[in-house]
């Protein structure tokens, strides 16, 4: 399972007996309690990890995407190779329906999508043997259309599903002024080092022939997820070989591969708009907060939470409820959503340990594994 905080909860069960979006309402305190699974119209499918099946099923984030703009949540089909689309009530941002059938996803094993500023345009990312992107245009009625001249494949020697967590690509994210589309692709080693990948998006929408592939700096080896750096173009990628990167796609040259300290494996990061915080979490348990300068892009650690070692912890995002921030953090290894209230930098503080599993047996849906 991965999710999406944006104004409620939701989530993917990613199950090959049939994909169910989970949405949750989240409380003025942050606590979560979970409302409904709506079927996607198709199923799942876990990717390979040492030869069966595990936590983080998708090798990245990003499976789910809400644009607030035209009030659409898409997310993947692995196992159909499909895209669902949904509208969302704004009033009741738990209240989703399904619009219009999946959409073929270009290629195979889809497990990243993204819209663009205007809420109009998805895309998405498969990671299977055939892999690369494809869009769509969003139509409130019908669903999803595909859009001429963007699907584009990148040509990784895979299968389907993925064996992973190395050779696979992880996420797709539209730059925050929808001028680029941006990939990333975990590597397999440190000599053989994966890329933060963007094609150029042309006014028409389509998507340029050309993919300009940046290698991670120095030291940096498996590019996992993308977190945006609030008002640059440049970008928090966490690396499970070190810690994580930052890359300048500005041409200053201010990018940086960063050792944490006592990391093992860390494979996603968020951002906290009030505490001005990216938030780095490791798949044995810790969780990093770091502070990034605005001029450098220097950055510094803050935060070194180890309370939550093996809980197996993975995909996280953060909302914004009455002015305060609140971080959800899937904790695979014990199967509970875990809720922390982000006060201030250095100060996360847990809320809430919220049995995802039970609620969604309750609701009379099985999950084998998160």
């Amino acid at each position: 399972m991965s999710f999406n905080a944006n104004a409620a909860l939701t989530g993917i069960t990613n199950e090959d007996s049939g994909n169910y979006v989970l949405a949750a309402d989240v409380g003025p305190d942050g606590q979560v309690n979970l409302r409904e699974a709506y079927a996607t119209g198709g199923v799942g499918l876990h990717g390979i990890n040492g030869g069966t099946t595990g936590p983080d099923g998708l090798f990245g984030q990003g499976c789910v995407a809400v644009s607030n703009v035209t009030n659409v949540l898409a997310a993947v089909n692995p196992g159909s190779g499909t895209v669902s689309l949904f509208s969302i009530n704004p009033s009741d941002p738990s209240n989703l329906t399904l619009i219009g059938e999946p959409a073929g996803s270009g290629g195979q094993w889809p497990t990243s999508v993204t819209f663009n500023k205007a809420g109009d345009t998805v895309c998405t990312l498969n990671g299977g043997e055939i892999n690369g992107v494809s869009c769509f245009a969003v139509n409130q009625t019908s669903g999803l259309s595909p859009l001429a001249d963007t699907t584009r494949y990148l040509g990784i020697n895979q299968t389907t599903p993925a064996a992973g967590p190395t050779n696979t690509v992880s996420q797709i994210l539209f730059s925050s002024d929808s001028s680029k589309l941006l990939v990333a692709y975990s590597g397999t080693t440190s000599t053989a080092p994966g890329y933060l990948g963007y094609y150029d998006i042309g006014l028409n929408g389509t998507l340029s022939k050309n993919f300009s592939a940046i290698a991670p700096a120095a030291g940096g080896a498996l590019p996992f997820s993308i977190t945006p750096i609030t008002g640059q173009d440049a970008y928090v990628v966490a690396d499970p070989a070190l810690g994580f990167e930052i890359f300048d796609l500005t041409g200053a040259d201010r990018s940086s591969a960063v050792a944490i300290s006592g990391q093992g494996a860390t494979c996603w990061s968020t951002y906290s708009p009030n505490t001005g915080s990216y938030f780095l979490i490791d798949a044995q348990g810790r969780i990093f907060e770091v502070a990034i300068d605005a001029a450098t892009l220097q950055s510094t650690v803050v935060g070194n939470y180890t309370q939550f070692l093996g809980d197996g912890l993975i995909d996280s995002d953060v909302m914004s409820v009455n002015g305060n921030d609140y971080m959800f953090t899937l904790a695979a290894g014990i199967t509970t959503l875990e809720v922390f209230a982000l006060p201030g930098p250095g100060r996360l503080q847990s809320v809430q340990q919220f049995n995802i599993s039970a609620a969604v047996e309750s609701a009379g849906i099985t999950v084998s594994e998160w």
